[in-house]
């Protein structure tokens, strides 16, 4: 029998309240976010008429009262981006249950489409066609005067540990936690080879190089389009990992000019990951491969493993795939440390209709718990709401919480919220950097480009 486990998400928040290092469509239209043309659905339905003359009066009123209704119906457009979990139809049945539920409401979905998403909401923001709601609110927060202030009602509904502030200001909700990155892995490689999950770095190295002396693949990654699938993932497991052991407040260091980038720990970080690249552990092919082609690639066996987060857990638990299994990436310093982050949700300070766009998040992540369940199991995500939501989780993704049990949970260094967040558009600018160490580049003099960028990002807020 498989084992189950049902994970109660208050459980968790009170884990990371206490070690987190935080400082805090529908079917009737689309909008195209490239071009801002909405498409109008063609409305199924034919008039009957009739010769009698209170059957006329009455289908003119009919159609009187509904004429008054589409006019006086409110419309917002909502900002998502789509993955291989969270797809269109998690978005449209979220929109579909709250138009039924608020009629006099219409909610437009835009579709972020490409790998840099800070990029092109700032696209949408210069040409006047930023969305009312948008999700990752926190790639774009420490802009001024994006994002309105979020009404106390609205922010009573969600953990206080989870709320932060930029310039004083609540200017966003907490949708969901995640947590990030471990390594999942082929069960047949690892019987065949007869490894054992790697507990140290060295037992980690030493399984990638058995897998390679077998004439096998030991780690796939990602490059084409989805430029973050190359370095982020491993970045994440050690990069930030090793940077919060040695400097829990790396990010108010940074801001305040006490600490950069280029600094012993990340060189050395990086160093050995270009040498992992060097000694032939990742797929050769990998940087021809987007996000997707690369996760389809590691599961038909072309890898043995694939450093990815927990929404790959709820992939394979939804496929009910039980050919691998998950463990937490052995930290090079040996220390207990995982990461996670929330991720937030913003409303226009240039939304015509901000109490609309407010009920629209009010119903989402409390007036209907079954809409917020739907979307956090989808990716295996946690809820940020104090009337906490639960869902049965899956073998594989029950593995990925139990392998960081009583860890250190810090919060990601590039998705930090509040008031030391990293600038917008430095998450961008670090993904092609790992491409290009990926692909043989100096380690220092990258690292180096980081603090420049960081500078020229923070004085440009």
């Amino acid at each position: 029998m498989k084992r189950r486990r049902k994970i109660i998400a208050i459980l968790l928040t009170a884990c990371m309240s206490a070690t987190f290092i935080a400082g805090c469509g529908s079917g009737k239209t689309q909008t195209n976010a490239t071009t801002g043309e909405t498409k109008e659905a063609a409305t199924a339905g034919e008039t009957k008429e009739t010769s009698a003359a209170a059957d006329e009066t009455k289908a003119a009123d009919t159609a009187a009262a509904d004429d008054t209704g589409s006019e006086g119906q409110t419309t917002i457009t909502f900002g998502v981006f789509e993955t291989d979990n969270i797809t269109a139809e998690i978005w449209q049945g979220m929109i579909d249950s709250f138009e039924a539920a608020n009629p006099e409401i219409n909610v437009e979905k835009v579709l972020a489409t490409g790998d840099d998403r800070a990029s092109f909401w700032k696209t949408m923001l210069s040409s006047g066609n930023f969305p009312d709601v948008v999700i990752e609110a926190e790639q774009l927060a420490t802009m001024e005067g994006i994002f309105t202030e979020v009404p106390q009602d609205v922010l009573d509904l969600f953990e206080e540990s989870a709320l932060c502030t930029y310039n004083g200001k609540s200017i966003t909700v907490p949708s969901f936690k995640q947590y990030k990155m471990q390594c999942y892995y082929n069960k047949a490689v690892f019987n065949e080879l007869k490894l054992e999950e790697p507990k140290t770095w060295d037992e980690f190295m030493n399984v990638c190089q058995t897998i390679k002396d077998a004439g096998k693949v030991p780690l796939m990654c990602g490059g084409t389009g989805d430029i973050w699938a190359t370095g982020e993932p491993f970045w994440i497991a050690e990069g930030d990992t090793a940077l919060l052991s040695k400097y829990p407040n790396f990010n108010q260091e940074l801001k305040e000019g006490k600490n950069t980038w280029n600094n012993e720990t990340t060189v050395d970080v990086l160093t050995k990951w270009q040498d992992m690249v060097n000694k032939g552990y990742y797929y050769e092919g990998a940087m021809s491969l987007s996000y997707s082609q690369a996760s389809e690639e590691f599961k038909k066996g072309t890898a043995a493993m694939m450093v990815d987060g927990s929404w790959q857990a709820a992939g394979l638990d939804g496929e009910k795939n039980e050919d691998f299994g998950v463990f937490s990436v052995p930290t090079m310093d040996g220390s207990e440390i995982c990461v996670a982050d929330c991720s937030y949700w913003g409303v226009s300070e240039t939304c015509e209709n901000k109490d609309a766009a407010f009920q629209f998040i009010k119903y989402v992540f409390d007036e209907n718990q079954e809409v917020y369940k739907t979307y956090l199991q989808s990716d295996g995500l946690y809820s940020t709401t104090k009337k906490a939501v639960s869902y049965e989780q899956g073998p594989v993704t029950t593995k990925f919480l139990d392998n960081t049990s009583g860890w250190n949970t810090v919060q990601e260094i590039i998705k930090l919220p509040g008031e030391f967040a990293v600038p917008s558009g430095m998450q961008s600018y670090m993904d092609k950097s790992f491409q290009n160490i990926f692909n043989g580049a100096d380690v220092k003099a990258e690292v180096e480009n980081w603090d420049v960028e960081y500078q020229r990002l923070l004085d440009a807020q």
